[in-house]
């Protein structure tokens, strides 16, 4: 079974205030299918590792520039897609992903775009923000179930250092937890279908010698899985409810 952990920052680069900030952060998340459960200048007395909900945090360094650090990272392109088209404002996103694939693979990549409304265009990275956790000893992240974290911690910490904007200092701490609809599935296989469709950078429906197929494409890989009677309808109806998923639809 794979882990999938990651982080993410977004940071203005354009004129606005931190209420409207805010208030563009709900709305959205609001519209991408989550609640909002705290709010306060510090995080919840009561924060478990374990906590189900996302993070978020709000930045801002004095000097205009603002920022959201979100503590996953599904959601942070299409929170900065929305934000910058409703805001009229370009900003620049980090993310830090780290992916460990059984007893065999770990990866952490570390990426930077640029986002103007529905452009987003993806910007050079140094390699060498990820080079102290290309030797991660596999014994080590399963013994230890934060050692992923930390490592991913690290490369992003190396990554908004050298990349990010200086002197951002937490103003607002957010947690939100995502209500999606509950979907009797099938099957197992088509859950899991799903939960690489809610990671890839895009996905398409389309035929293979008759038969339909789903052609997903993940950050340094690419999947194509046959699909059988019926499991076509039953993502496409999934996706009804996702719109932050359904538009890296390719048609």
């Amino acid at each position: 079974m794979a882990l999938h952990l990651g982080t993410g920052l977004i940071e203005t680069r354009g004129p606005i205030e931190l209420p409207q900030l805010e208030g563009l952060v709900d709305k959205v998340l609001t519209e991408l299918g989550f609640e909002r459960t705290y709010e306060g200048r510090e995080a919840p007395p009561d924060e478990t590792p374990d906590d189900s909900t996302v993070g978020f945090r709000l930045l801002a360094n004095g000097h205009g520039v603002l920022g959201v650090e979100i503590s996953e990272v599904r959601v942070v392109r299409d929170l900065a897609r929305m934000i910058s088209g409703q805001a009229e404002i370009p900003l620049l996103v980090f993310t830090t992903q780290g992916s460990l694939f059984g007893r065999r693979t770990v990866e952490v990549t570390c990426r930077k775009f640029e986002v103007r409304g529905e452009s987003i265009e993806e910007l050079p990275v140094m390699s060498t923000h990820t080079a102290e956790v290309t030797d991660v000893e596999h014994n080590e992240l399963r013994q230890a179930p934060n050692a992923l974290q930390q490592r991913i911690d690290g490369a992003n910490q190396a990554l908004l250092k050298a990349e990010g904007t200086a002197g951002l200092e937490p103003k607002r701490v957010l947690r939100y937890r995502r209500v999606p609809k509950k979907i009797a599935w099938s099957s197992p296989r088509l859950e899991r279908l799903m939960q690489q469709l809610e990671r890839c950078e895009s996905f398409e429906f389309s035929e293979d010698r008759g038969q339909p197929v789903v052609r997903v494409e993940l950050a340094g890989a690419k999947s194509m899985s046959y699909l059988k009677a019926g499991e076509l309808d039953e993502l496409e109806r999934a996706l009804e409810g996702r719109p932050e998923i359904s538009r890296r639809r390719v048609d």
